[in-house]
C-alpha cells in the first residue's frame, strides 16, 4: 500500500509531466513527393529568431529545403498541421492558417533552431549538410 507522500509525489510528477507536454517533443515524417518533416511539443513559447529565405525543392530526395539567402540550406521541420502539396509540377506545404507556400517562393518564418531528434526513419537525403531548422507558425511572403 502506498503512503499519503508517495502517492502526492506520484500525482505531481504526473502533472507535471501533463504540463510539459508529456509526450515530449518529436518530428514526423510525411508525404511521398513532396516529403516533409513536421513537428510536434515544440510549442510556438520558445524563442522566435526570424529567418528569411526561400523553399527549394531537392529533386534527388523528393524533400523540400529552406535556402537561406546566403545560400544554405536546411531541412525545415514544419509546425504540427502542415501538409505537402503538389500542384502541377510546383511542390510545396500547406501551413495551418497560412496558405499554401511552394518551391521558389521567398519567405520569412520564426524559428527555434535544429530539432534536437531526428527519426531514423528519415532518409539521409532529406537532411542537408546545414541540418535541420525548427519553424513555428509565423509566416509570411516576401518580394
Amino acid at each position: 500500500m502506498k503512503t499519503p507522500w508517495a502517492t502526492a509525489v506520484a500525482v505531481t510528477l504526473v502533472l507535471a509531466a501533463a504540463a510539459c507536454g508529456g509526450s515530449g517533443k518529436g518530428i514526423d515524417f510525411t508525404g511521398h513527393d513532396p516529403r516533409i518533416l513536421v513537428h510536434h511539443g515544440y510549442g510556438d513559447n520558445w524563442p522566435r529568431v526570424m529567418y528569411v529565405g526561400k523553399l527549394v525543392y531537392d529533386p534527388a530526395s523528393r524533400c523540400l529545403h529552406f535556402e537561406f539567402e546566403s545560400g544554405e540550406r536546411k531541412a525545415p521541420v514544419w509546425p504540427k498541421g502542415t501538409k505537402p502539396v503538389l500542384k502541377g509540377d510546383k511542390r510545396g506545404v500547406n501551413i495551418h492558417g497560412f496558405g499554401d507556400l511552394f518551391e521558389g517562393e521567398k519567405f520569412s518564418t520564426g524559428g527555434a533552431g535544429a530539432a534536437e531528434k531526428i527519426p531514423k526513419k528519415i532518409p539521409v537525403s532529406c537532411i542537408p549538410k546545414g541540418g535541420t531548422i525548427v519553424f513555428n507558425t509565423d509566416t509570411d511572403r516576401q518580394k
